[in-house]
């Protein structure tokens, strides 16, 4: 079977601190999360939510913080209502930021997992991902 996981690694031109706060803010994440800002206290077993706009689609992704350590790793669960998918624990996805220092820049691995077997759910995500998210955060730290 296919791996259920999509992993991206990049090297950015900021240290750990700048990214973090590019991935917790609000006035950041509209800038590459698909005109979303996110609200969350950054606690394990908070809340976290998306709340935007996008080519017309109103996001109503939510889920929950799972693991945190502040400018290094963070890990929540996400699903998007207007998706067409139950909302049940099984299918929130399991989104997860690793951020490592290398001197005076830093390596980000994105994993989103949890697709449940679905190969669409996860073409489409991976695709959101390599054409959205990922390549708008590079063009933040590295243009």
């Amino acid at each position: 079977m296919k791996s259920q996981k999509v992993i991206r690694k990049m090297i950015l031109n900021a240290k750990p601190e700048k990214i973090w706060h590019t991935l917790t803010t609000p006035s950041e994440t509209k800038k590459y999360m698909f005109n979303c800002e996110v609200l969350s206290d950054w606690k394990v077993g908070s809340d976290i939510k998306w709340s935007g706009t996008y080519e017309g689609y109103k996001s109503g992704e939510r889920g929950k913080i799972l693991e945190i350590e502040e400018n290094k790793h963070l890990k929540y669960t996400s699903i998007d209502p207007n998706f067409g998918i139950e909302i049940k624990p099984e299918n929130y996805l399991h989104i997860t930021y690793d951020l490592k220092g290398v001197g005076d820049k830093t390596e980000l691995t994105t994993t989103v997992e949890n697709f449940n077997g679905n190969p669409n759910r996860l073409e489409h995500i991976a695709v959101g991902w390599d054409n959205i998210v990922l390549p708008a955060i590079e063009r933040i730290f590295n243009s």
